[in-house]
């Protein structure tokens, strides 16, 4: 589910391969393999302090030239092989279907390891950041054992560091890309709805990603219309609802693709500010309902989900544009309004 390369490359670089090679060792760790974990890491800093391509080894010695590097057994050699022809290695994604977290996204957040990934997963169902600064939000995280309101607070203070370690760019330039790859997925059949969200859709000057939200009844057809862009340079992860990705210029771009009665949730959700959104959730949790990125939720009905304004209308609320989801007063001023004409 996480980091791999977008496509199977001509030939891949020492680097892409030595990553393939510790997300299989993070990955076997998370589900209690012993012994294998180590050998794989070892294996990648063999690959990554050589000066010479690996795949060029595989193409003119075979599996036999790989196993003679140090730190490579026949074992490893074929996980190799299997990933430098084919570009995916078939242990590696039943391990993601295994546990379908988005694990190296997770481990880089500093302060999050293997058992505080585990622990997070199981408990609270958190497969990535969002899910993690969600949990945190709500005041989940404190009641994990071996967590409490200090270290939720170190986790806070990691995910701010990481955001604003992240360049933005201009609106326009960012939106121009991310029209012609919305473009793009529409096209693909089964895809009912295709908009661009995040902070360019509501209009912020520089935008630090991309973010998009489809509504299609073949997830998989829709999540492989993206990929199959010779834009995209890396795959962070590809999952049955997510797909994330890096373009050659430098943009990530994060694709959600839902049921089409779950859209108007999504669009609604991945457009944010994460203020507006956590500020919708209270005001639902208020009235008796939830509200996630699959609709709003009476019990286990869902009583609304399919366009945002039906989202709005069922939390008696105006529609409330894009732009003007700050996560100030917006909510309040929209509840008083309502009141008002009532």
């Amino acid at each position: 589910m996480s980091v791999r390369a977008a496509a199977a490359p001509q030939r891949p670089t020492n680097s892409w391969l030595a990553g393939h090679l510790r997300e299989l060792a993070a990955r076997l760790e998370l589900v209690g393999t012993p012994h294998a974990p180590r050998a794989y890491r070892r294996a990648a800093e063999s690959i990554e302090q050589r000066p010479t391509s690996v795949a060029e080894i595989r193409e003119k010695e075979g599996q036999v030239g790989l196993e003679k590097l140090p730190g490579i057994g026949s074992h490893i050699a074929r996980t190799l092989c299997e990933l430098i022809d084919t570009g995916r290695s078939a242990r590696l994604e039943r391990l993601r279907r295994q546990v379908p977290v988005d694990l190296m996204e997770l481990l880089a957040v500093d302060g999050v390891g293997i058992k505080t990934v585990r622990s997070l997963w199981e408990h609270l169902d958190v497969r990535g950041v969002e899910d993690l600064e969600r949990a945190l939000e709500e005041e989940r995280v404190r009641g994990l054992p071996g967590f409490g309101p200090r270290r939720e607070a170190r986790l806070h203070e990691a995910l701010r560091a990481r955001q604003d370690g992240k360049p933005r760019v201009p609106l326009a330039w960012a939106g121009g890309i991310a029209r012609r790859l919305r473009s793009h997925v529409a096209r693909q059949p089964g895809v009912v709805e295709c908009v661009v969200a995040g902070s360019i859709r509501r209009g912020r000057e520089r935008v630090g990603d991309i973010d998009i939200v489809a509504a299609s009844r073949d997830a998989e057809a829709a999540a492989q219309r993206l990929l199959e862009l010779p834009e995209v340079d890396y795959v962070y992860s590809h999952g049955p609802q997510r797909v994330s990705v890096r373009l050659r210029v430098g943009l990530d771009v994060d694709m959600r693709i839902v049921a089409p009665e779950s859209f108007g949730a999504a669009l609604l959700y991945f457009t944010g500010s994460r203020q507006h959104t956590l500020g919708l959730r209270r005001l639902a949790q208020a009235q008796g309902l939830r509200l996630n990125e699959y609709g709003l939720f009476r019990d286990r009905r869902r009583i609304a989900g399919t366009t945002e304004e039906e989202v709005y209308a069922a939390l008696s609320l105006p529609y409330i544009p894009p732009e003007a989801r700050l996560g100030g007063t917006e909510i309040r001023d929209a509840l008083r309004h309502h009141q008002a004409d009532s």
